[in-house]
């Protein structure tokens, strides 16, 4: 017989806070991150781009999935 996993539901909430034109606060779990455009770009350059925050979080899920498996798979990294 297989047993069955119960899924994990996970919750969150996150607000974010438009600080100026470029600069926007987004806070999940109390720690907050700034995202802002660069001064060539228009920005304050207090925070990453957009587009640097997307890919640091794709960077930093694939560090935690891999590392998962190489656990799992008996491998240190």
């Amino acid at each position: 017989m297989v047993a069955i996993r119960e899924k994990m539901v996970v919750k969150w909430r996150m607000e974010g806070e438009v600080l100026s034109h470029s600069l926007t606060r987004a806070t999940v779990r109390g720690v907050s991150t700034q995202i802002d455009e660069p001064l060539e770009r228009g920005g304050t350059n207090q925070g990453q781009t957009p587009t640097e925050t997307l890919v640091a979080a794709l960077v930093g899920c694939t560090s935690v999935i891999s590392h998962k498996i190489a656990h799992k798979n008996g491998i240190e990294l």
